[in-house]
């Protein structure tokens, strides 16, 4: 019986010794200076991490995975920004799609006009029709139905939506995107997400939408930093904010400094 009290009760002891319980991490963005660094808090009270990598030209996680791409390679990280897999790849920007799991799908390299598919640890490249992608600009892709790519082009007469075939590259289906701008962002769930005059639109593939409130700057780009999270980059000032996508949590937040 003794041995059992002084067990109980030095049980309360060790656990007050323990650390502190660390904060919630909501994922990753590429800073000011083009480091990758993880974003720990709750909503509203964040705190930017130690860079874990250098030299990013474009990242995006899903919560799951992310995407990292520097000038020379294309990676794929796990939840924690660990290299899963990597491979060469040319300097330039990306376009980063995840499947509705959070799991890698697809990258784009918008300098080559080539579509990468992760499939079985490995990236395979899907043949694409140039004359689709002709005189247009892609803003955003999504791996929204499986065995498919979405595109989210910029054309003369607005913006589109084309889906190719992921087995053939061929085009099947091309629907205009009415009232919609870029910058814009496509999700795996089919949303859309851009900016008006008054903020922040989410718009379902039903065509209803939640607005969020945000004085938004005037040029920025979007990209996902977690999963049910966007970060917007101000690309003048390089100011960063993050974007609660949850349903009843949706918010406008600006994210802390490097040097904070």
């Amino acid at each position: 019986m003794k041995a059992f009290l002084i067990t109980l009760w030095t049980m309360p002891v060790a656990m007050w010794a323990q650390p502190a319980i660390a904060p919630p991490q909501i994922g990753f963005i590429q800073d000011s200076g083009n480091s990758l660094r993880p974003v720990y808090g709750l909503a509203g009270n964040f705190v930017l991490g130690d860079s874990t990598a250098s030299g990013v030209e474009e990242a995006s996680f899903s919560g799951s995975f992310g995407f990292l791409k520097t000038s020379s390679t294309l990676s794929v990280v796990d939840r924690q920004g660990q290299v899963v897999a990597s491979q060469d790849a040319p300097a330039g920007p990306a376009l980063f799609g995840f499947s509705r799991t959070g799991a890698p799908a697809l990258v784009y390299l918008t300098d080559t006009n080539t579509l990468l598919q992760w499939s079985e640890g490995m990236f395979q490249q899907v043949s694409l029709d140039p004359q689709t992608f002709a005189s247009t600009k892609v803003l955003s892709i999504a791996a929204v139905d499986t065995g498919q790519a979405s595109f989210i082009l910029q054309r003369d007469d607005g913006l589109w939506e084309v889906r190719i075939q992921l087995s053939t590259g061929e085009v099947v289906s091309q629907t205009a995107l009415l009232g919609i701008t870029a910058p814009v962002l496509m999700l795996a769930t089919g949303d859309l997400i851009y900016g008006d005059a008054n903020g922040i639109v989410v718009r379902k593939p039903d065509s209803s939408g939640k607005h969020i409130d945000a004085q938004l700057p005037p040029a920025f780009g979007f990209q996902q930093m977690g999963d049910g999270w966007i970060q917007l980059r101000d690309l003048v000032t390089q100011q960063q904010y993050a974007v609660h996508l949850t349903e009843g949590k949706e918010q406008f937040y600006a994210l802390p400094g490097v040097d904070q």
